[in-house]
């Protein structure tokens, strides 16, 4: 039994993909299965190696692509896939008879249908119902998902009606979502008009109804899909978890088999994949977050580089305490730091009343002109914009909309509609919707009144906890990169290999490498390559009385060349006692280790010319 449990827990985890993947991943510009969200999946073994448990975390879904996506772009598989995979008995229970994902605003606002990697939606809805089938998800859990997913499609047409000389506005009864709409909600016509164009004010214990506009209308129906979907996806998540962490109970007994107890004798291994740094021609909250965290990712990457280059040379016994490597902390600072830091001015903005996008602007401007990092020239503050000098250059970040999206807000009469629904999973998914939003809890015995909840903060606090785990790990990286934007065999594009490689931090990489001595080889490899640059000196010294290691005779010889060539390299040597007198090797830019040889750039290009000088020299002879 212990094995089949076993197994099953290695399927449920591989089939815990194909669900993300259906729900979290789209098709974007350069990728036809792009993840829109960041995960972190923790995988623990016992001690004989066997997999016994997962766990994943996930961070800052891309809430904005249901309402709007870019030309040559999708929204979530999980709508094409329904839409072109389910049959009609399912087509009729989810009420999509005769409809494609031409005929819905939120699939087909980017006029882009397909997939370009020649996966068929067809084929990828038959691996998500066997995967929701793995992972445990019960027929009405199912049914339950694919409703709330049918019911976001009605709801991105319904339409709303100004009446009352624009005054107010109504939903639109003759619209013919409205029915399916209810339905898969489980509400009334009643109770959904008065969400969406109605709300309430509180004032002196009494409480007042106002109507709203149709533009603002517009924006609830708005908020009430992303709050909807978003809540799902945490749903679908916690689902998963459920079925693939390791489950602690107390009656197991020392020693006895199956998923562990404690996670004591346990080993972990935990995998990040997270979105990369983005620099579009428009750039909003979502990129300022994403780069936020590729830069807090860089910072550990350099730290990561400089441990494991201080360590090599704190083994092969050479001096580096000199070396000043570069720090991105000015950058994290700038978006991240109490008083004055990007995503907390935002955030007061965001719990000050009466704010706007222009008001928050303002208030960066004022701030931040003049630190390090941060731009806003002329041009920037009359579109109300600013720039950050990230790792990977300068992006621009426009303001419109960061208020909105940083506070991310379901109104609370959109809450109350969703509580009312006849459906028990609509109230499960308000019932996280609302916990969601719940204000931090007050800390100390003075703490003031207890803040809400931002997306940036939010984000922000996930973060540091991502970091705080990957310090107590031994990371290793991996870089995915896409030789061209065709997706086509056998075609290299240098000029975008270069920008992946600086938006994945591997010339950032670079750049604190070089700082250090980037060329190295081991003693036998040094000699090997560079002996014909001193063959007189190494002959002396093979039949001198001194014994001397060949590699340090020949780094002493080329060191002294090499001073004659680039006087500047170190101090200059005494013409009468030239044959005994050695050059300071750490000016010269080469250090002789316990097994290799460091060089630093400038000495390694130095070098290599003087052995290409030589090759060619020789060559001539030869050939003479």
């Amino acid at each position: 039994d212990g094995s089949l449990n076993n197994v099953n827990i290695e399927q449920q985890v591989l089939q815990s993909n194909p669900i993300l993947e259906s729900f979290g991943n789209a098709r974007t510009v350069r990728n036809d299965n792009s993840s829109r969200f960041g995960k972190f999946i923790e995988i623990k073994f016992n001690k004989s190696g066997t997999l016994i448990g997962a766990s994943i975390e996930t961070y800052l879904l891309e809430k904005v692509r249901l309402i709007s996506q870019s030309e040559g772009e999708r929204n979530y598989h999980v709508f094409y896939e329904m839409l072109m995979g389910m049959n009609d008995e399912e087509i009729d229970q989810f009420l999509l008879t005769d409809y494609t994902a031409e005929d819905f605003k939120m699939t087909s606002c980017s006029g882009t249908f397909d997939r370009r990697d020649g996966v068929q939606d067809v084929d990828t809805y038959v691996e998500l119902r066997d995967a929701l089938e793995v992972m445990g998800f019960s027929p009405e859990q199912q049914s339950d998902l694919f409703s709330i997913a049918s019911a976001v499609l009605h709801l991105s047409n319904l339409s709303i009606n100004s009446i009352k000389g624009g005054e107010e506005s109504e939903i639109d009864y003759e619209n013919p979502h409205l029915e399916p709409i209810l339905q898969l909600l489980g509400v009334t016509k009643k109770n959904l008009n008065q969400a969406l164009c109605y709300f309430k004010i509180e004032a002196r214990g009494q409480s007042y109804t106002r109507a709203v506009q149709k533009e603002k209308a517009e924006k609830g129906v708005e908020a009430l899909i992303k709050a909807t979907y978003s809540a799902m996806f945490d749903y679908i998540v916690r689902s998963i978890n459920a079925s693939i962490t390791v489950k602690k109970t107390a009656t197991s007994k020392p020693g006895a088999g199956g998923r562990a107890l404690t996670d004591k004798g346990n080993a972990v291994i935990g995998v990040l994949d997270i979105f990369g740094f983005e620099s579009f021609k428009v750039n909003s909250f979502e990129q300022l977050c994403i780069n936020y965290c590729n830069e807090a990712l860089q910072q550990q990457f350099n730290l990561f580089v400089l441990k494991n280059e201080q360590d090599e040379y704190e083994r092969e016994g050479i001096k580096w305490s000199f070396i000043s490597f570069p720090d991105n902390q000015d950058v994290l600072d700038l978006i991240w730091k109490k008083g004055f830091g990007i995503l907390n001015i935002l955030d007061d903005q965001c719990r000050a009343p009466g704010t706007t996008d222009k008001t928050f602007a303002n208030d960066i401007y004022q701030k931040l002109t003049g630190k390090p990092r941060f731009e806003a020239n002329f041009r920037q503050v009359g579109a109300r914009q600013f720039g950050v000098f990230h790792y990977a250059g300068l992006v621009e970040y426009d303001t419109d909309g960061f208020v909105e999206k940083n506070r991310d807000e379901l109104p609370r009469e959109a809450t109350e509609l969703l509580l009312s629904s006849s459906s028990g999973f609509v109230k499960e998914l308000a019932e996280i919707i609302s916990s969601s939003a719940a204000p931090e809890p007050a800390k100390g015995a003075r703490a003031g009144p207890k803040k809400s909840v931002t997306v940036g903060g939010h984000f922000s606090k996930q973060l540091a906890e991502l970091r705080a785990k990957i310090d107590l790990t031994s990371p290793h990286y991996v870089r995915c990169l896409k030789p061209n934007g065709a997706l086509i065999p056998d075609h290299f594009d240098p000029l975008m290999i270069v920008d992946q490689l600086r938006c994945a931090g591997v010339v950032e990489a670079v750049r604190v490498s070089r700082v250090g001595y980037p060329q190295r080889y081991n003693h036998a490899q040094f000699v090997t390559r560079y002996k014909n640059l001193a063959l007189k000196e190494l002959a002396k010294a093979a039949k001198g009385s001194r014994k001397m290691k060949p590699v340090d005779t020949l780094v002493d010889a080329i060191a002294k060349k090499m001073v004659e060539i680039d006087p500047t390299l170190a101090a200059p040597i005494d013409p009468k006692s030239r044959s005994d007198s050695k050059v300071d090797l750490m000016e010269v830019g080469i250090q002789v280790g316990k097994t290799k040889v460091f060089l630093r750039r400038r000495a390694f290009d130095i070098l290599e010319n003087m052995r290409k000088a030589y090759i060619a020299t020789a060559t001539v002879k030869i050939q003479a």
